[in-house]
């Protein structure tokens, strides 16, 4: 009986291990497609030089953050206008904000 004992085991420890770090795998990110706008034009135009366009639209940040995080890439060479900028900005905390309805007010900016 014993040996039939350490026959399952052998068999179930690598099916538990496999679940276990199927369930630890981070799931999938859907894609949707951008909404469009000027802000998605610049984003497009100016920022796939350094990194996808998909990882932008993967982040979820505040207003201050996107602000903060736009502005950086400016700093480490973005070619951005101050403008632009604020475009950029704007479209980010509008559709990829922290949380549904985080973004600028109906006023915009």
């Amino acid at each position: 009986m014993h040996k039939i004992g350490l026959t399952i085991m052998a068999f179930a420890l690598p099916l538990i291990g496999a679940g276990a770090l199927a369930q630890q795998a981070p799931a999938p990110v859907a894609t949707a497609t951008p909404p469009p706008g000027p802000g998605l034009d610049l984003i497009n135009e100016r920022c796939g030089f350094c990194h996808t366009i998909g990882q932008v639209f993967q982040k979820r940040r505040s207003d201050a953050e996107w602000a903060t995080t736009v502005q950086g890439m400016a700093d480490r060479g973005a070619e951005v206008s101050p403008e632009e900028i604020k475009t950029i900005t704007a479209y980010l905390t509008k559709y990829y904000a922290t949380a549904p309805g985080a973004g600028p007010s109906a006023g915009g900016r």
